[in-house]
């Protein structure tokens, strides 16, 4: 890693800036629920928060388009990020007043625009990694890109939640505009450096928006391979999303480790599963190198088979090995697959296809923490048989993948 540092230095610089802004991105959220969860329709108001975060994700692919036909990408990323901080500036004004549903829309609005515009800084930010790494490096950059982020977000959500014992949610919120000025200043004062590699960087010259997307995407999945190995990421990721719930139900019944409160069984899980991921960045560029990502993903979906057996025999130490073993190969994989697509796409085409194909990878848990709790309420057995088909699918179409294209 510290070699990988020495010979990307501009790269380094570039995506530790990057980062700090996902800082920002981070640090509010939790005000926002405890703001929501205060109010009389908590209900409703947790649902709007949860909105303003989910549909940027879902316009997340016409920005990166928009991104993809600006050719100064680094006078357009400091202006996201200042109007980022002028969308906080104003929640920090709105949570003066007292809270109402009414403010939580406001605020929600505002959080909204800032999470469109953070996207759309992304975008803008993905043709650099591509021309700053050589293709050798690239899965070390995405393995490391990983980590870091995943790092920022649970120290971040942490942080906002310690800042808001003794800093009012209006000061929080000033606080976090002045990340995103100090994140644009030190983005304009890497321009010069930046200059020149942005003056090679292609620019798309599509007339229409739709045509463009079609385009992109028409050049991903025309790739079967890569589109088979999406679905499986997406689904895998999807896994995680019902597994939290529906172990919760579990350990009401299971006795294992009786001495331990739910919340404590519960932050085992979570924890473990993040480890094992952050294991996974680690170590990725060095172990199961001469496993394709397809077989690395076939492995993957047999844990989850082993998972719901945990579930169905009532195994609490079968969930945590299997969940944990399976996040230790997402850890792998996400990395490996993302160095793939950045390798294999046109630079002019890059900010639309990764920010196509981030919404797919993140748009899943939110559906599969809905739908296995749903089976739940029918019957807790519903949901562990549910998790079983949900493997046994994963598996089938891989190996239906496998012999289409022995074929």
């Amino acid at each position: 890693m510290l070699r990988f540092f020495k010979q990307n230095c501009l790269f380094t610089k570039l995506a530790s800036v990057n980062l700090l802004s996902k800082v920002g991105d981070r640090l509010f959220y939790t005000a926002m629920l405890t703001t929501a969860s205060l109010l009389p329709e908590s209900s409703i108001a947790v649902m709007v928060v949860s909105a303003s975060e989910t549909i940027p994700i879902l316009l997340s692919v016409f920005v990166g388009v928009v991104a993809d036909r600006q050719a100064k990408k680094i006078k357009f990323l400091v202006q996201s990020l200042l109007f980022r901080a002028i969308m906080y500036l104003g929640i920090g004004v709105v949570f003066c007043y007292h809270s109402t549903l009414t403010l939580l829309l406001i605020v929600s609005l505002l959080n909204l625009l800032s999470d469109i515009s953070g996207n759309y800084s992304s975008a803008l930010f993905a043709p650099f990694t591509k021309k700053l790494i050589s293709a050798k490096d690239m899965e070390e950059a995405q393995g490391i890109l990983s980590l870091a982020s995943q790092l920022v977000n649970v120290l971040a959500t942490f942080l906002g939640s310690v800042l808001l014992i003794v800093l009012s949610k209006s000061l929080l919120a000033v606080g976090n505009a002045l990340i995103f000025i100090i994140v644009a200043g030190a983005f304009l004062r890497m321009s010069p450096q930046l200059r020149k590699t942005e003056n090679t960087i292609t620019v798309s010259h599509s007339n229409s928006i739709f045509k463009a997307i079609h385009t992109s995407l028409g050049l991903f999945f025309k790739d079967r391979e890569l589109t088979i190995n999406l679905l499986q990421l997406c689904l895998l990721n999807g896994f995680f999303g019902g597994l939290v719930p529906i172990f919760t139900l579990f350990i009401k019944e299971n006795k294992t480790l009786a001495i331990f409160s739910a919340p404590i069984k519960i932050s085992l899980l979570s924890g473990l599963i993040t480890l094992a991921m952050i294991g996974g960045n680690l170590l990725g560029a060095r172990v199961l190198r001469r496993q394709s990502i397809s077989n690395l993903t076939l492995i993957a979906d047999v844990f989850i088979l082993l998972t719901s057996l945990g579930f169905l025999f009532n195994s609490f130490y079968l969930i945590l090995l299997a969940s944990g073993l399976l996040s230790f190969l997402l850890g792998i994989i996400s990395p490996r697959f993302s160095a793939e697509i950045v390798n294999r796409s046109p630079v002019e085409r890059l900010g639309g296809i990764i920010t196509t194909i981030n919404a797919c990878l993140v748009i899943a848990p939110p559906l599969t923490s809905m739908i296995f709790p749903i089976l739940s309420n029918l019957d807790i057995k519903f949901a562990y048989y549910g998790f079983l088909i949900y493997g046994a699918f994963l598996i089938l179409s891989r190996l239906k993948f496998f012999q289409s294209h022995k074929s």
